[in-house]
């Protein structure tokens, strides 16, 4: 598949032009023209980068690339250099898709989530900025509370910090994977039951208990390796590309 089929393929299906985002979607760095074996991953690392060069891939697929928006122009010194360099000498792209990676409602982390928990109905949920950054669904009958914290344990692999409310049965629940502390309030508004995402903040402790909606942090990382899988599945489906997920788990 050549390079530029590849890219245009990706900003189509997630829909980038239009989207206000932290970072350059799309092509992050260019490699040789023509790919056959893509690396998937959820973050950028000199280390991923060094298992796609033993992997001989022709281009790495991320959900957190190398560039982000809002900081000093980038230097081609230090840590930066080097992930630069292991592209580079090896001719391999780097290509990186952050909010439409989340937001898409086949493909993306939150309806991936979603659908692995068994919730449907699902609907955009979560505004940034005036576009929807997650999903929220339905359970077709409502689920006990503490089932439900398994369930997200089990799909997300660890076991998430929750917060807990006061429902002790759970029918809808938002989601907004990564660090999505603040869509906690939307979920409240929304009368949702349950708000899932990576990360926590210290407020949510009490905000939980008083608002009654529970909060679960699963991971901002274990949140967000579900979309990259799924775009590699669909890259071997319909291009019959050679497509392999490296899971580089990660604490956070």
């Amino acid at each position: 598949m050549r390079l530029e089929s590849l890219v245009a393929e990706l900003d189509t299906l997630l829909e980038v032009d239009g989207i206000r985002d932290y970072c350059p979607n799309g092509l992050q760095v260019e490699g040789k023209p023509e790919v056959r074996r893509v690396v998937t991953a959820v973050s950028a690392s000199r280390a991923l980068f060094t298992r796609a060069v033993d992997h001989e891939a022709d281009a790495i697929l991320v959900h957190h690339g190398i560039l982000w928006n809002g900081t000093e122009p980038p230097r081609l010194v230090g840590s930066f250099r080097e992930r630069v360099r292991l592209l580079l000498e090896a001719d391999i792209s780097l290509l990186a898709y952050h909010l439409p990676l989340d937001r898409h409602p086949e493909v993306g982390n939150a309806a991936q989530l979603a659908s692995r928990l068994g919730l449907e109905s699902l609907e955009p949920f979560g505004d940034h900025g005036g576009q929807s950054a997650g999903v929220c669904g339905v359970f077709h009958q409502p689920i006990d509370a503490e089932t439900f914290f398994d369930s997200v344990a089990v799909v997300c692999n660890r076991e998430p910090q929750v917060f807990e409310g006061n429902r002790r049965t759970i029918s809808s629940v938002g989601i907004v994977t990564g660090a999505a502390e603040r869509e906690y309030h939307q979920a409240v508004a929304a009368g949702l039951d349950a708000f899932i995402t990576g990360e926590a903040t210290e407020w949510v402790l009490h905000q939980a208990a008083e608002d009654g909606v529970h909060y679960l942090a699963a991971g901002h990382y274990a949140t967000e390796t579900f979309g990259v899988q799924a775009l590699g599945r669909h890259l071997a489906a319909h291009f019959g590309l050679d497509v392999e997920f490296i899971d580089m788990p990660n604490p956070v």
